[in-house]
């Protein structure tokens, strides 16, 4: 493995259509609620949905999640292991945060 792989992304708007200027398509999943947040119900369905095409590839893999509310224990998953981070660990993992979301708009804008 090369750790090469990687899963669209999954973003969260407020509108129902997507709105993104002269862009056609994206390779990302879209999902849109009032105040385009994270729900328990999107990480839910999403994750199943990602299950799906692992336990499809015969991929086995670990997903860190951190410790808030909206991703909650999920049974029946086959081809994920949730690993949670621990709670009050915000204040250690935020500049980590920070940087994935600055590369990651780096190259969304490109």
């Amino acid at each position: 493995m090369s750790g090469s792989d990687k899963l669209p992304s999954l973003v969260i708007g407020k509108s129902i259509n997507r709105r993104f200027k002269n862009v056609k398509s994206l390779p990302t999943e879209y999902v849109a609620n009032k105040k385009a947040w994270m729900t328990s119900t999107f990480f839910i369905n999403w994750l199943h949905q990602v299950d799906k095409q692992m336990n499809k590839r015969k991929r086995r893999i670990f997903m860190i999640v951190d410790n808030r509310q909206p991703h909650p224990h999920v049974p029946g998953l086959k081809s994920i292991k949730l690993v949670f981070l621990p709670p009050n660990t915000t204040s250690v993992t935020q500049p980590m945060d920070q940087g994935v979301i600055r590369n990651l708009k780096l190259h969304y804008r490109k």
